[in-house]
């Protein structure tokens, strides 16, 4: 169950978003206004931190770990849109449309997460042009990649969408060559495969020398090799 903290672990948000590039671009009195309209949240991995259809109160910043973006499919299916990490301001479409969620947020693994209410925030982007614009464009590139996603999960193979998700995982979810904390459920809601159909392309890679997979985890021998089967599929 996510835990509830009244007694903040970060001193103030002029502290917290100085590593952020978003946040170094407000003032005092606006981050105070921040840090007084925010919560702090601790979630077990596997658990929601919001769900798709919920009222949007919240911007959601995670200070550790990271969670996967996805929209709830019928029949139980889902998608997985995205990985988000420390420091990517989490909302969605709803932040400028109906203040609802239309995509569910869950805790890859443990994560801090802080809750900053839709309305201060609102207010500080409305303030302040500059910050707007930068967060325009982390929002503009969100779309984006799912405009990606959708040409790739349309046009590739199994083992072209196969390829494009390991090397995304790689390049944008977790570093140093291996991927971890991603399951063969998750890697068929990101590619929109079956978990068999994931599981044999796994397979056809490692005997081709692309992959090792160690304990549950993703280990890359071939990127280029990845990518010309991602180029090709």
């Amino acid at each position: 169950m996510a835990e509830f903290k009244n007694n903040y672990k970060c001193l103030e948000c002029k502290h917290c978003f100085k590593k952020s590039p978003l946040f170094s671009l407000l003032n005092k009195s606006e981050l105070d206004n921040l840090n007084n309209a925010r919560t702090e949240v601790n979630f077990k991995k596997g658990e929601i931190i919001y769900k798709q259809g919920t009222p949007l109160t919240h911007i959601v910043i995670l200070h550790t770990g990271f969670g996967k973006v996805y929209i709830e499919g019928s029949k139980g299916r889902n998608l997985i849109l995205t990985y988000t990490k420390k420091y990517d301001l989490n909302g969605g479409v709803g932040v400028f449309m109906d203040l609802r969620h239309h995509s569910s947020l869950m805790a890859v693994t443990d994560c801090e997460a802080c809750f900053i209410e839709i309305n201060a925030f609102k207010s500080v982007l409305r303030s302040n042009h500059d910050f707007l614009d930068a967060y325009m464009v982390e929002f503009s590139e969100r779309v984006l990649h799912t405009y990606q996603q959708l040409s790739i999960l349309t046009q590739k193979n199994m083992e072209g969408r196969m390829a494009e998700s390991i090397l995304y995982l790689n390049d944008h979810a977790i570093s140093n060559g291996t991927i971890k904390n991603v399951s063969k459920q998750d890697l068929a809601e990101l590619t929109a495969m079956t978990k068999e159909s994931v599981i044999r392309v796994l397979k056809e890679f490692k005997i081709d020398g692309l992959i090792e997979i160690v304990e549950q985890n993703i280990n890359i021998l071939d990127k280029k090799g990845l990518e010309q089967v991602a180029y090709y599929g």
